[in-house]
């Protein structure tokens, strides 16, 4: 907060004991200054604002109209502001243990991840935050074992013993992790433009009989790839691992090679600024996955709760699961 900031919080503090009070003594008696320094900082703040908040007379104070129209947003504004001084206290009054943030590799493009790391580095610079590259099964057991405080995920939430029977399940996490659901995507086809099935607004699985499509390797786990095997390969599709398995490298090696490619939707490509790919939903093909931000069910880090407090009012409408703050 600048000094700018500080003297105009100082202001309306005086403005509404002032007009709590509707006496200067006693006004000047809970804000601790003497009544002339009160007369003064109103006197500041009224000629910054252009107009008067009080008539004023020697036996009495009153509000005037705009005096009255202003108040509640001050105490507004101060409220708010209190609730920000006891947010920092909080994380100040306590021995400041890093942050352990998990936020694995493919995840750097989401704008979801952008938004909330580097608002929260803006405004919390001194706050001690390590963001860990981890594979998001390691970030994953971090958080269960309290290792880890907060974390990024994206996938397909699962029961823990489903979770823990697919050790290689990357694209999947425990569903008893308390999280934020900042948005979710459905799986789709990224499909050539010059490509027939462009032409559909949903693809019927029969207009895939015989026709390779690029799909994604084991470590999707089970809740992606028995839908995509049972719908696409129902239809007819030819399904083709490429050597980067991954999500990110399904679509690039559909595009090199222009054949549709299974797509989970969060890496910018097939929008309408894409040049020459497009998405398509397939009929029958309801994989949806999430971004969440995730928690350790333990929690106890000051610092790790006012990032979660600050991604709840970035994110006002995310839905929450298992948690109700």
């Amino acid at each position: 907060m600048d000094r700018r900031d500080a003297v105009e919080l100082r202001l309306l503090r005086a403005f509404v004991v002032l007009a709590e009070e509707l006496n200067f003594g006693r006004a000047s008696e809970r804000l601790h200054v003497t009544q002339p320094a009160l007369s003064a900082q109103l006197r500041q703040l009224e000629d910054r604002l252009g107009f008067s908040l009080f008539d004023r007379s020697t036996r009495r104070v009153m509000l005037t109209g705009q005096g009255t129209a202003l108040l509640a947003p001050a105490r507004a504004l101060l409220a708010e502001s209190n609730r920000f001084a006891d947010a920092v206290a909080e994380v100040q009054g306590r021995p400041q243990r890093r942050v352990v943030f998990g936020a694995a590799l493919y995840t750097l493009e989401i704008h979801e991840r952008r938004m909330l790391l580097e608002a929260f580095f803006q405004r919390y610079p001194d706050i001690p935050f390590t963001v860990s590259p981890l594979w998001q099964r390691e970030v994953a057991r971090a958080l269960l074992r309290d290792e880890a405080d907060l974390a990024l995920m994206l996938g397909v939430p699962v029961p823990l013993d489903q979770w823990q029977a697919e050790p290689i399940g990357e694209v999947m996490f425990p569903d008893s992790l308390p999280r934020m659901v900042l948005s979710e995507r459905r799986t789709e086809l990224l499909v050539p433009k010059e490509s027939p099935l462009a032409g559909f607004e949903a693809i019927p699985p029969e207009a895939l009989a015989g026709m390779p499509i690029a799909m994604v390797g084991a470590t999707h786990g089970s809740p992606i790839l028995g839908p995509l095997r049972a719908v696409l390969g129902g239809g007819g599709a030819r399904l083709v691992v490429p050597p980067e398995p991954h999500a990110i490298g399904v679509e690039r090696y559909g595009r090199q090679f222009r054949m549709p490619a299974v797509s989970l939707g969060w890496f910018n490509t097939g929008d309408p600024q894409d040049p020459d790919m497009v998405r398509r939903p397939v009929v029958g093909l309801d994989v949806v996955t999430q971004f969440a931000l995730v928690r350790a069910a333990g929690g106890g880090n000051p610092a790790a709760e006012l990032f979660w407090r600050e991604a709840r009012a970035q994110y006002p409408g995310a839905r929450l699961v298992g948690t109700s703050d």
